[in-house]
């Protein structure tokens, strides 16, 4: 099922810029001929022809949505699945009506219509992490653009971004650590849909080497296989960090005048949370160091 998507009162009225009257909608039967599919559509036309059979049974159910075009054309918005099953049907001779109903979205500048390409999407179709990551970086960049064009979004991207997904802003910091520190390969995987949002956060938080070992070695590893990974590499940094025991011994006289900080129980669990959430956030340099820390903890 398609999931509901948010976008604030705040945004709205910061993108408009156009008079109000031009986004309204026109309700309109085109010829399938006269719709040109939109070229900034990432989402993937699966199972057209379960969809077409369903248009044969029951009629086409909701309106396609597209925007006027010189020389009687009007490029698509959403409903390009819907479209390719039309398509198929008139192409099968299971459909002898060339026309669909359509609402005529108003003008709008290029920047804002992709806004509503995902906008629009989300609400129709099912969704796969693929779909989330593809979403992430068209709404980053067009919120960017936004703000370029000095029409500035109130609160931080991130928050933004969250809302508009309808997400945590974990679920977003894990898409940044994804985007900022893992390798091309993992990213990849992500869109593909061959790794899980989840797992490829993890593997994120690896060195580059080991990302790529992972990819190329296995690809279909698990988040808590990462894991489990970490705490390894993690435990093998602590150990190279320890002194020997000459140095040990040498150390013992000065160590007598240094006592160690002494932490509660609430105090050490309240600090492991603190180091989990800070987890998302940093390098894979760092990572190690902190896992740790933690497990320790």
């Amino acid at each position: 099922m398609g999931r509901k998507f948010q976008l604030d009162s705040a945004i709205t009225a910061d993108i408009q810029t156009v008079n109000a009257d031009s986004y309204i909608d026109r309700l309109k039967m085109i010829d399938v001929e006269n719709i040109e599919p939109n070229k900034a559509n990432f989402y993937e036309i699966s199972e057209v022809e379960a969809l077409a059979e369903d248009i044969e049974r029951q009629g086409l159910m909701t309106a396609l949505v597209v925007a006027e075009q010189d020389g009687g054309k009007y490029q698509l918005i959403s409903g390009h699945r819907r479209l390719a099953a039309i398509k198929q049907l008139i192409g099968d001779g299971r459909r002898r009506n060339t026309k669909v109903p359509c609402f005529i979205k108003g003008a709008k500048p290029k920047t804002e219509t992709e806004l509503d390409l995902i906008m629009l999407n989300a609400t129709q179709r099912k969704y796969t992490d693929a779909d989330t990551m593809r979403e992430y970086e068209e709404l980053t960049r067009i919120f960017k653009e936004l703000e370029a064009a000095g029409k500035p979004i109130k609160g931080r991207i991130r928050d933004k971004i969250a809302e508009a997904l309808n997400v945590s802003a974990a679920q977003v910091g894990k898409l940044d650590n994804i985007k900022h520190n893992a390798v091309p390969a993992v990213e990849q995987a992500v869109k593909s849909g061959d790794m899980s949002i989840s797992t490829a956060n993890e593997v994120a938080k690896l060195t580059p080497e080991k990302q790529e070992e992972i990819i190329s070695e296995k690809p279909n590893i698990t988040h808590k296989e990462v894991r489990a990974m970490q705490k390894k590499q993690a435990a093998e940094n602590l150990s190279e960090d320890e002194p020997d025991e000459e140095e040990t011994d040498e150390e013992e006289d000065t160590e007598d005048e240094c006592d160690g900080i002494v932490l509660t129980s609430d105090e050490a669990n309240a600090l492991s949370r603190y180091i989990e959430e800070l987890l998302l956030l940093v390098k894979s340099d760092d990572f190690a160091v902190l896992r740790g820390l933690a497990d320790r903890l």
